[in-house]
């Protein structure tokens, strides 16, 4: 399970101050009103954004570790939310996806990807943005 770790902390920031050091779990969301033996369960590390942790606990009795992903970083995707936030605004500027995928996930040496694969890559996180983000209204 994971819940929001409300930190106010860009991805940088997040990373120089070993904020995943001071997070606290109030309460096992699994028994909101006691009675479990819920007990810190480490970290673990994000493959992106370099240096990032993330804090984690483990409730014995519904057998759940929780952790507390901090508001910068993206769920179910690597990276932080502002890499996401830029990934849409490219696709929506974009005159189409395939140009939006050139831009964003240029081909290099050590990162060689065919157009078919950047275009999955793209519209993932186009999808992922649009069901997590609430529609603005014009």
């Amino acid at each position: 399970m994971q819940l929001r770790y409300e930190t106010g902390l860009t991805g940088e920031e997040y990373v120089r101050a070993e904020a995943w050091r001071d997070a606290r779990l109030e309460r096992c969301p699994n028994h909101p009103h006691g009675g479990c033996s819920v007990a810190s369960h480490g970290t673990y590390a994000r493959k992106t954004l370099a240096g990032a942790r993330v804090p984690r606990w483990y409730c014995r009795e519904s057998h759940t570790t929780i952790s507390l992903l901090a508001d910068c970083l993206a769920a179910r995707l690597p990276g932080t939310l502002d890499d996401l936030e830029a990934v849409v605004v490219a696709a929506e500027s974009a005159k189409s996806q395939e140009d939006a995928a050139n831009e964003v996930r240029c081909p290099s040496d050590d990162d060689a990807i065919e157009l078919t694969g950047a275009l999955r890559w793209l519209r993932r996180r186009v999808v992922s943005s649009t069901m997590l983000l609430p529609a603005s209204s014009a």
